[in-house]
């Protein structure tokens, strides 16, 4: 899963209050999914997307991918795919009023935009749909997720998956280290660090390289150590109240381990400031050994590192470390889901492809892509194109909503261990408070690690801050 940060509140209601004004000042008709006026659709032929991970991985792939959706549901599809930046780029396009059919969006975004009365209320359309009603296509149970006062108010981009551990079996091995054997314990992971740094200090000589790796900033993938504690990520209600579990002082520990890591050089110094794509371009060039990342990117890794796995390479992952109660914590994807702003002129055509995405073969074409480009279909045998290897069976959905979709070549080597995992997770509850809880949390966290703080002074700092801004209360 692509990690775009989150718009924040003051931010997105200037975006979507634009969008709000925009569709009320046309005649308004009611659309067939809510209570709510909406414009009438004045565009019967075209459907207009901005789009995040869904699509082509380069111009001509787009090109590809467009005309094969077009196909599909008998409509002029453009995707608009910002180069980067994707959150910055929806802020600047809705607020100028400029007019999509579908927009891709967290869901914590969703929840702003639908505080606005900036998207429209799609409950009866996907009701009326045989495709996106159907439960055994579709579970009840992430509909039920994404509802806002039990309202529907986008579909959805794919199936979330969880972040799990991953760690590269032929480093660990090398330094002596079975990657099924370690304790699941912060001191099981310290003792893997430690021995991965002795190895290759005496025999690896990488320069640059650390056994850890993270996105401190961003506190993404820090769930797995936390579990040690029982503690969940984000922010979670306790009796009507909004509280952050890692800025208590129960979350010391954790916290306490992670300064040791950075101290000893076993935590990459590079941590504080990574984006996800350094993250990743360091495990997969062997610059680091273990970090978390989304379970599709198990797969991703190995499939990416080519003829190097898996003999030079090998990505495995594990559930992190046991809760006091023996169990595992880890972290859901919150939804990615596609919107249907209030100014949109072909609403027909977007849940057109709502309904598409939804179906096996939507999700053939977000997983291998499309066909005679991406791969070849001779009877019932798959096979993917030199230039489908390189996309990696992900084009926008590593894993589709739909749960009759199966993939014919199988999925990426890891990703069935990954997901075997999926049942110990659960997603941070998505907030209009959530851009400024991962600020203030990233902000002490990099603080702490480095050692400018004490530990308690640190998380001391953390919760005042968060009152102050009242993402507690």
């Amino acid at each position: 899963m692509k990690k775009t940060k989150i718009l924040s509140a003051v931010m997105a209601a200037a975006i979507v209050s634009s969008v709000a004004l925009t569709g009320c000042a046309q005649s308004g008709s009611k659309t067939s999914g809510g209570s709510n006026s909406y414009p009438a659709d004045t565009d019967t032929k075209n459907v207009k997307m901005l789009v995040a991970v869904t699509g082509g991985k380069d111009a001509a792939d787009m090109t590809a991918f467009q005309t094969a959706l077009s196909k599909a549901v008998g409509l002029n599809v453009t995707l608009e795919k910002p180069a980067s930046n994707y959150d910055d780029v929806l802020m600047e396009k809705l607020k100028s009023g400029e007019k999509y059919d579908l927009v891709y969006c967290s869901q914590t975004q969703l929840a702003t935009f639908v505080a606005q009365k900036a998207v429209r209320d799609i409950t009866a359309d996907v009701k009326k749909s045989k495709t996106l009603s159907d439960t055994s296509n579709v579970p009840q149970s992430e509909w039920d997720a994404i509802k806002i006062d039990g309202k529907i108010y986008a579909g959805f981009n794919k199936r979330e998956v969880e972040r799990v551990v991953n760690v590269n079996s032929v480093l660990l091995g090398k330094a002596g280290i079975d990657a099924n054997s370690i304790d699941p314990t912060l001191d099981g992971y310290y003792q893997v660090f430690t021995k991965l740094k002795a190895y290759n200090d005496s025999t690896g000589k990488v320069s640059g390289f650390y056994p850890y790796n993270a996105c401190i900033s961003t506190v993404y993938d820090l769930q797995p150590w936390f579990s040690s504690l029982g503690l969940k990520g984000g922010i979670v209600m306790q009796n009507g109240k909004r509280t952050v579990p890692w800025s208590t002082d129960k979350a010391a520990p954790v916290w306490q381990w992670l300064n040791k890591l950075y101290k000893e050089g076993l935590l990459d110094k590079d941590s504080l400031t990574n984006a996800t794509k350094d993250l990743r371009n360091k495990f997969n060039t062997g610059l680091t050994a273990v970090d978390v990342d989304w379970a599709a990117w198990t797969g991703l890794y190995n499939a990416n590192a080519g003829a190097k796995y898996p003999d030079s390479f090998k990505a495995v992952p594990l559930p992190g470390t046991k809760t006091p109660s023996g169990s595992y914590m880890l972290t859901k994807g919150e939804a990615s889901l596609f919107a249907i702003p209030k100014n949109a002129q072909n609403s027909a055509g977007a849940l057109k492809v709502l309904e598409y995405f939804a179906t096996p073969e939507g999700g053939m074409q977000l997983t291998l892509g499309t066909e005679g480009y991406d791969y070849t279909k001779s009877g019932s045998t798959y096979t993917l194109t030199d230039i489908g290897k390189k996309h990696a069976m992900d084009h926008g959905a590593p894993f589709p909503i739909s749960m009759k979709y199966t993939n014919p070549i199988g999925n990426n080597p890891g990703v069935d261990q990954a997901i075997s995992y999926l049942k110990y997770s659960s997603i941070e509850t998505p907030t209009v408070y959530t851009s400024q809880y991962q600020t203030i949390v990233g902000k002490y966290a990099s603080m702490i690690i480095k050692g400018d703080v004490s530990v308690n002074t640190g998380l001391t700092y953390m919760r005042n801050e968060l009152q102050r801004q009242q993402v507690t209360n």
